[in-house]
């Protein structure tokens, strides 16, 4: 009977095959990658603190105003906020800028969020847009103006776009 348990050990001995531990990657790691040494690259479907889910990324909705003096001071005074966490924020920042800079008679323009804008300004006002991108909004807004003013530029373009918060 002792031969016969020695005789099994061997087998199972000559069938085993090396075991390594994880090699000293934390939790939801795993040692690997393609870099020279040693890497650690994160386990599919495992999230923080063992769960196998993932939590998705939570986005913080950023404004953004446009308010002008266009007549006051003969060459008009654009007044801008970006970024802020609320409207009513950025609308307030919009008229607050625009009467730094000289403006007696500020008006909102145009408020938006997770966006972008442009303003393009011909001989007569001002002509705002937003959209995805400062590009997609410049573009769209020298369309705008072009079609009821002379003598159109690109005078602002700026972006609120939302803010990872988690």
């Amino acid at each position: 009977m002792l031969v016969k348990s020695r005789n099994i050990f061997a087998v199972l001995f000559l069938f085993s095959t090396v075991v390594q531990a994880e090699q000293g990657c934390p939790d939801g790691l795993y040692p690997g990658g393609a870099a020279p040494g040693q890497i650690c690259v994160p386990i599919p479907g495992y999230g923080l603190g063992g769960n196998a889910q993932a939590q998705p990324p939570r986005w913080a909705t950023r404004w953004g105003a446009i308010a002008t003096d266009d007549g006051s001071t003969g060459g008009g005074i654009l007044g801008q906020s970006e970024a802020l966490s609320s409207r009513r924020q950025a609308e307030n920042a919009a008229l607050s800028d625009c009467r730094s800079k000289g403006g007696n008679n500020c008006a909102l323009v145009q408020a938006y969020h997770d966006q972008c804008i442009a303003v393009a300004w011909g001989r007569s006002r001002p002509y705002s847009v937003s959209a995805e991108n400062s590009k997609v909004a410049s573009e769209l807004a020298l369309a705008k103006c072009g079609q009821s003013d002379q003598a159109c530029g690109i005078y602002y373009t700026g972006c609120s776009y939302p803010e990872r918060v988690q």
